[in-house]
């Protein structure tokens, strides 16, 4: 018996000895400070998120959650609101070559069309994948997005394909995205120079495109972005990690520019942005914004963040005073 129990104990110990699970987050603390117009208000905001990822082999599994904690004005005694969100959960694995990835997830503004469509996260969100010699093809099912009543719908006919390659150092890339929309998408580097240009053919929202060129000289990167839309319907992402303030929030913008500038003077990241969202302000009427953004990585292991934005509102003019500390784990 007793050996029996040994056996036991150690077959259990080997299995959790072979897991491979790892735990990766990060967190930050935001303080908001609001000028608009002379009426000023101010919030705080807790927010973190923690990642699970297990593996077995050439398989891996990931959950991500969202925590978040927001009061009301800083100054008020209200109650602060809080928030728990399972966010991305999906497994990715292999069967004879073919990558697949299924489940729950969004797409990155780095992706093909990223910065002109939201990626939201999808429900029964399906991906193949498969390399042929240079070019990499990949098909799926898009799912279906959250929806406003929080109810999770079925899988609909939401089926895209496309393909990516490499040549001469350019990454091209195709995709059908719906029988309506298809995405193309091409960027590298010229002479110094890096290049990014995408565009999408809706015929429900006809045409969009997204152009973006940077270069780095003595330490100071120059980037110019623009996004150019036949309807404001063309343009729907509303986090991207280029613009100050986006032409997706707006509800008449078809179109926006920017002129980014960024450096590091003793040991201090420093961005300033300087833009246009065309029509922001009303149908006829575009909305000018300047941000200026100083980040420091302390030695605790955390990062300090300070941004401060202007920008046009009805009537006059708006300023924003954001701090914020993060880390990374």
């Amino acid at each position: 018996m007793k050996k029996l129990i040994a056996a036991a104990v150690a077959s259990s110990m080997t299995a959790f000895a072979m897991a491979d699970i790892s735990i990766t987050g990060d967190a930050k603390y935001e303080y908001d400070l609001t000028d608009s117009n002379g009426t000023k208000t101010t919030t705080a905001n807790t927010e973190a998120h923690i990642n699970f990822t297990g593996k077995s082999g050439d398989t891996t599994f990931v959950a991500k959650f969202q925590l978040v904690e927001q009061g009301a004005a800083a100054t008020s005694s209200t109650a602060v609101d809080g928030d728990f969100d399972m966010e991305d959960t999906y497994i990715e694995t292999s069967v004879a070559g073919i990558g697949i990835k299924a489940g729950n997830y969004a797409s990155s503004t780095s992706g093909l069309a990223g910065e002109i469509e939201n990626g939201g996260r999808s429900h029964g969100k399906v991906m193949l994948s498969y390399k042929l010699g240079d070019i990499g093809l990949y098909a799926g099912n898009a799912g279906d997005k959250d929806s406003t009543s929080g109810a999770d719908g079925g899988v609909n006919n939401n089926m895209f394909a496309g393909a990516s390659t490499t040549v001469g150092g350019q990454t091209i890339q195709v995709k059908k995205n719906s029988e309506s929309l298809d995405s193309f998408g091409i960027k590298g580097s010229v002479g110094g120079v890096n290049y990014r240009y995408e565009a999408q053919d809706d015929d429900t929202n006809g045409d969009a495109s997204y152009a973006e060129i940077s270069t780095t000289m003595n330490g100071v990167t120059i980037q110019y972005a623009a996004l150019d839309a036949d309807k404001p319907a063309g343009l729907t992402e509303n986090d991207s990690a280029v613009f100050a303030v986006e032409a997706g929030t707006k509800t008449y913008s078809d179109g926006q520019d920017q002129i980014a500038v960024s450096t590091s003077v003793d040991g201090n990241n420093i961005t300033v942005k300087s833009g246009t969202v065309d029509k922001g302000l009303s149908a006829s009427k575009d909305l000018d914004y300047t941000q200026l953004s100083v980040s420091r990585a302390l030695t605790s292991g955390a990062t300090a963040v300070i941004t401060y934005t202007d920008q046009d509102v009805d009537g006059g003019d708006q300023q924003n005073l954001e701090i914020e500390l993060n880390v990374k784990f």
